[in-house]
């Protein structure tokens, strides 16, 4: 009877080392197979995931914000239309240059693109002499000033934007110290400023700071 409880005690003990090593090696494979899985959905997740226009410049304070009724009229102006009256032009090109400078403040902007620089030029050459001696028009008297600007900025020579921007701010008066141009806006600069005002992203900016021939 002795020796039946003896051996009744050492299958016990078999069966639960037997039992203990396998839930060990079970724990192993587990472990082992789900470092094995970890890169695959690394590589699954990074294949997922869409790139995002993050935005490094901060204009919650003093950046300004888009023109939309100002850059609306420019885009729908035609040959013939009422030009900007008074001092608009002036307004309109530093409200452009803004987002290519470096300031403290800015207010309204407006987008640069070739096809507003173009309807500009028009506007000011069609309307040079026909309103230059009206004293409602007496700003296109500077329509000289104005096509410099526009065509240097046709050609992509925006070298002296902040001088352009700062020129017209005297002229107009009234502005802010704080709105002066202090430098150009480096190309990247730029890109997030389109980013943040206009809500557009884009790969290269129109035009470059190096001087044109």
């Amino acid at each position: 009877m002795k020796w039946i409880h003896v051996l009744g005690i050492v299958v016990l003990t078999a069966l639960v080392s037997v039992g203990v090593t396998y839930l060990v090696m079970e724990k192993n494979y587990e472990n082992e197979a789900s470092k094995v899985a970890e890169p695959e959905l690394n590589i699954d997740s990074k294949e997922d995931e869409k790139e995002q226009f993050v935005s490094i410049v901060d204009t919650s304070s003093g950046m300004g914000w888009e023109n939309s009724t100002f850059s609306k009229r420019i885009d729908e102006w035609k040959s013939g239309d009422e030009p900007f009256v008074g001092n608009l032009v002036e307004e309109v090109i530093q409200e452009m240059a803004h987002q290519k400078i470096i300031a403290e403040i800015k207010e309204d902007s407006i987008m640069i693109t070739p096809e507003r620089i173009d309807i500009l030029i028009q506007m000011v050459e069609e309307n040079k002499d026909k309103y230059g001696r009206n004293a409602q028009y007496d700003k296109y008297v500077r329509h000289e000033m104005y096509l410099d600007i526009l065509k240097r900025w046709k050609k992509g020579d925006f070298s002296t934007v902040d001088d352009d921007h700062n020129i017209l701010m005297f002229i107009q008066g009234g502005k802010m110290p704080e709105g002066l141009a202090t430098g150009v806006a480096s190309e990247e600069q730029e890109k997030h400023y389109i980013f943040q005002l206009f809500g557009k992203e884009v790969d290269e900016v129109f035009g470059s700071t190096e001087k044109q021939n």
